[in-house]
Formats: C-alpha cells, sequence, structure tokens
C-alpha cells in the first residue's frame, strides 16, 4: 500500500555520470557534418544488443507532476534520443526484482540529449517539465517491459 507522504528527491540536471550505469551524450558532444542541403548529427554512442530484433519508434509525453508509482526494467539495453521539450527522468537500481530506493534519482534532460538504459536498470517513462511535450525516439530490442510497484511514491522536487 502507498504511504500517503512521497519521498521527495530533487531534479538534478543530467550530465555524464550523474546516473550510474547510464551512458549520456550531450547535446553539442559532436560536430555535426554539414553539406549543401543537409546536417548529419551522429552519435558517438553506440550499444550492444542480445538480439538482432531491434525495433525504434516516437515516444511523446506531456506535462504532469513528476511523481512516480512504479519503475520498468528489461532484459536488455535501450536507446533514447530526446528530440524537443524537457524531460523529467526517473532512474533507480533494481535487486533481486526489488527497487533500491536509496538509489532513486531524478533528472531533467535536455533536448538533443542521447542516453543509454543498461538491461536491469530501473526507470520510468519521462514527463515533460513544461508545457512542450517531450518528444523521444526509442530503439530497444524486442523485449518485456515489466513494471515493478515502489513502496512509496516519489515526486521530483525543483
Amino acid at each position: 500500500m502507498e504511504k500517503s507522504i512521497p519521498l521527495k528527491i530533487p531534479i538534478l540536471d543530467l550530465e555524464t555520470g550523474l546516473v550510474d550505469g547510464i551512458s549520456v551524450q550531450m547535446p553539442d558532444a559532436v560536430t555535426p557534418y554539414q553539406d549543401t542541403y543537409f546536417e548529419w548529427n551522429g552519435s558517438s554512442l553506440i550499444s550492444k544488443f542480445r538480439t538482432t530484433e531491434i525495433s525504434g519508434g516516437t515516444l511523446k509525453a506531456w506535462h504532469h507532476v513528476p511523481v512516480f508509482r512504479e519503475i520498468e526494467t528489461h532484459i536488455d539495453a535501450e536507446m533514447f534520443y530526446f528530440i524537443s521539450g524537457v524531460a523529467i527522468m526517473l532512474f533507480m537500481d533494481v535487486e533481486k526484482d526489488q527497487p533500491t530506493m536509496d538509489s532513486a534519482q531524478i533528472v531533467r534532460i535536455q533536448p538533443g540529449t542521447q542516453i543509454i538504459i543498461p538491461e536491469s536498470k530501473g526507470h520510468f517513462v519521462p514527463v515533460a517539465e513544461g508545457n512542450e511535450p517531450v518528444e523521444m525516439i526509442v530503439v530497444s530490442p524486442k523485449m518485456d517491459a515489466p513494471k515493478i510497484a515502489l513502496p512509496t511514491l516519489i515526486e521530483g522536487v525543483a
């Protein structure tokens, strides 16, 4: 049963090395290749997946109070590329299929940031910080997304 008072965690600006295990490429970390009619912004982050069954898609999230009731984990890595809007996202470690509450971190992610979430890292779909929706491209192997209920709500505070 959820406690009525959420665990309040400060929202931190994401940077390389802030969240254990998460690979981060910050906006403008790579110089784009420009030609007469296009610009290529390649990524320096590379992920190995356990399978060759990979798909991608777009994910769009809207603003709401950054209160999280659950996390999800995967048996393989996921790659997120944040296109627009400022995202607020929860991460935490999971041990023996249980969330490690004292490892919880909530981060602010700017557009243009790319992250790779390793297998078994607890996380949940980000929320938009402001009125502009967050839009992301997600690349992921074909896999389930088991959810784990948190023993108490977690709220991000500025």
